[in-house]
C-alpha cells in the first residue's frame, strides 16, 4: 500500500485495507476538521445549539447540494441509506395487498426495512431477480415483470452492494411508471454512488435518491443525503423543531446530537477534489482493473459473466467452483481473511463465490497481488 496515503487516510499500515466501499475512511485531516467543530461545540454548547447548528447545517447541505448537483432545497441530511430509506417507508400509507420491490442484488439492511413496513401493513416484498453479468436490458425487464398496479415503492440500487454493478435506474424508472403505472415511487439506493458517478440525478426520474458521501466523497461517517423531487414529500424519521420549516430543513436538526460530520462535509469533498476529483476516479479505475486481471490469473478463475458495467471503483473477483457456494461460508472465510490482516468483501451469490474488491487512494497493485497469495493459502493452494 501507498505509506502517505496510509498516512493521510489514518490508516493502521498493518492491515491490508481492499473494502473501501464498505463503511468508507475520512482523511486523517477530515477527521481533524470534525473534532474543530466537536471542540467548538462543547466550548458553549448551548449557544452552539440554541442559536448557531441552525444555520451551519443549512450551510454544509448548501455545500452537499452543490457538489451533488441538486437543489439544496429538496436535498435533506439522513445519516446513511438505511436512514433515509426509513424516512421514505414512513412516509408511504401501506395498505393490505400494497407491493413494494426490490432488486434481488438490493442491500440486506433496506431489504429488511421493506419487509418490516411490508408486514406491518398486509403488504409483500416482490424480488426483481437478474444473474450477476445480466446485460441492462435484462435489468431493465427483470424491474418491469416485477411490477403491477399494486406497486407502490420500487427500490432500484445504483451500484449494487455485493455485486458491484451499475444499474441503469433511468430506464428502470421508465419501465416502472410503465408497468406499474403513477401510483409506483421509484426510489435510487445511491449509497456507493457520490463521488464515483458524476450522476444528473433529477434526470433519473425518480421520486426520491439517497446517496452517502462518506464512502467515496471522504466526508465524515455519518453523511448522506436524500433528495426528492418536488412533491414526493417525506417526513423526517425524528420530528423535531423544525419540522415545519420546509422539506430540507425539517430534517436539519433532529435534536442534541454530533453534528460535526456534517459540518466537516465540506472538507471531505474538498479533499476528493483536491485528489483529481474524477480523473482521480478513473485513475482508482484502473487501479481496480488491473488488480481484478492479476487475481483472476492468480486464482486460475475466468473473468466472463461478470458485471456488464461494474462500479468505477470497485469490481468482483469470482473464487474457485464450490468456495463460498452457501452464505453460510461468508462469515468464516471473512473471519479467516481478517486474521491475516486482510480487509476486504467475500460474496455469496446465485450459489457462487466472489471477492468485491476496491481501489482507494492508498491502494497499489501490489495490494491484489498479496490478496490473491493469502487467498491462494487459504484455499490450500502453493
Amino acid at each position: 500500500m501507498d505509506a502517505a496515503f496510509l498516512e493521510a487516510f489514518g490508516l493502521d499500515p498493518n492491515v491490508l485495507h481492499l473494502n473501501h466501499g464498505a463503511f468508507g475512511v475520512a482523511p486523517a485531516a477530515v477527521r481533524q476538521a470534525a473534532a474543530a467543530w466537536r471542540e467548538r461545540a462543547e466550548r458553549n454548547p448551548h449557544r452552539f445549539n440554541r442559536v448557531e447548528v441552525a444555520g451551519l447545517v443549512a450551510a454544509a447541505r448548501e455545500g452537499a447540494a452543490a457538489f451533488l448537483g441538486i437543489d439544496p432545497s429538496r436535498a435533506a441530511w439522513v445519516r446513511n441509506v438505511s436512514e433515509g430509506v426509513s424516512a421514505v417507508l414512513g412516509s408511504l400509507a401501506l395498505r393490505p395487498g400494497d407491493e413494494l420491490v426490490i432488486g434481488t442484488h438490493g442491500y440486506g439492511a433496506v431489504r429488511k426495512a421493506l419487509n418490516h413496513h411490508a408486514a406491518r401493513a398486509g403488504a409483500r416484498v416482490v424480488e426483481a431477480a437478474f444473474a450477476v453479468g445480466a446485460e441492462d436490458d435484462v435489468i431493465v425487464s427483470a424491474y418491469a415483470a416485477a411490477c403491477s398496479s399494486r406497486t407502490r415503492l420500487v427500490v432500484v440500487d445504483r451500484i449494487t452492494s455485493p455485486t458491484a454493478t451499475v444499474v441503469p435506474v433511468a430506464a428502470v424508472a421508465a419501465a416502472v411508471r410503465a408497468a406499474g403505472g403513477a401510483g409506483a415511487r421509484v426510489l435510487v439506493d445511491a449509497a456507493h454512488a457520490p463521488g464515483q458517478l458524476p450522476d444528473d440525478i433529477a434526470a433519473f426520474g425518480a421520486d426520491h435518491w439517497i446517496g452517502n458521501l462518506h464512502k467515496w466523497a471522504y466526508t465524515p461517517r455519518g453523511s448522506a443525503i436524500l433528495w426528492s423531487r418536488p412533491g414526493a414529500e417525506v417526513t423526517p424519521t425524528v420530528l423535531s423543531w423544525q419540522l415545519e420549516d420546509g422539506y430540507a430543513a425539517s430534517f436539519d436538526y433532529p435534536g442534541t446530537w454530533d453534528y460535526a460530520g456534517w459540518l466537516a462535509a465540506a472538507d471531505g469533498l474538498a479533499y476528493w477534489a483536491a485528489l483529481g476529483g474524477w480523473d482521480a476516479v478513473a485513475r482508482l479505475a484502473d487501479l481496480v482493473t488491473g488488480g481484478q486481471k492479476r487475481m483472476a490469473e492468480a486464482l486460475g478463475v475466468t473473468l466472463d459473466r461478470l458485471p456488464v458495467t461494474p462500479a468505477p471503483a470497485m469490481r468482483l473477483v469470482p473464487l474457485p467452483d464450490g468456495v463460498l457456494a452457501a452464505a453460510r461460508h461468508v462469515d468464516p472465510f471473512y473471519e479467516a481473511l481478517s486474521q491475516q490482516r486482510v480487509e476486504v468483501s467475500p460474496v455469496s451469490f446465485g450459489g457462487a463465490g466472489y471477492l468485491r474488491i476496491a481501489a482507494a487512494p492508498y491502494n497499489t497493485p501490489d495490494d491484489y497481488d498479496r490478496l490473491a497469495s493469502i487467498v491462494r493459502g487459504l484455499l490450500g493452494k502453493s
